[in-house]
């Protein structure tokens, strides 16, 4: 199985996560390629951060893979800003290919987990739109320990 990894994160906890399972993938002999995306320009206050992803925007990328014919699985991530995916996950969704008949795990991480499950239906739907097919969904509370996400995300993969 080659997986993508997909994600955004700016405190890092996003990222953190996003290791764990390209980590878990390995150890189970998969491939895991990370793909971390970056806005061209992005807002440097959390709040107007939190405005920019409660209206739904759309920054520019810069250049990463959009392509994900390779692919027989996505896994996609992003923090939970104002009760929606962080913009630059927005961008990422209206933009990538190729998936049709893809398997899809989305997560996201969250401070206060107000959202997080509406965060989840927009990346789900952004999803199902291009024709994949969502395996399953979890989130992750910024707190959790190593070892309650590791065994968290052991059981969607």
């Amino acid at each position: 199985m080659k997986s993508a990894v997909v994600y955004y994160s700016y405190s890092g906890n996003t990222h953190r996560v996003a290791q764990l399972i390209i980590d878990l993938l390995k150890n189970k002999g998969e491939e895991a390629t990370p793909i971390r995306i970056r806005p061209l320009k992005e807002e440097t206050s959390f709040i107007m951060q939190c405005r920019e992803a409660f209206l739904g925007k759309k920054p520019e990328l810069y250049r990463t893979l959009l392509d994900l014919k390779d692919f027989d699985r996505v896994i996609i991530g992003s923090p939970v800003w104002a009760f929606k995916p962080a913009p630059a996950i927005n961008s990422y969704l209206n933009e990538c290919s190729s998936l049709e008949g893809k398997t899809a795990i989305l997560f996201v991480t969250y401070g206060s987990g107000a959202g997080k499950d509406k965060a989840l239906q927009v990346m789900k739907k952004g999803l199902e739109a291009k024709g994949a097919r969502v395996q399953a969904m979890t989130s992750l509370q910024q707190a959790e320990s190593a070892k309650e996400c590791r065994d968290q995300i052991s059981k969607l993969l």
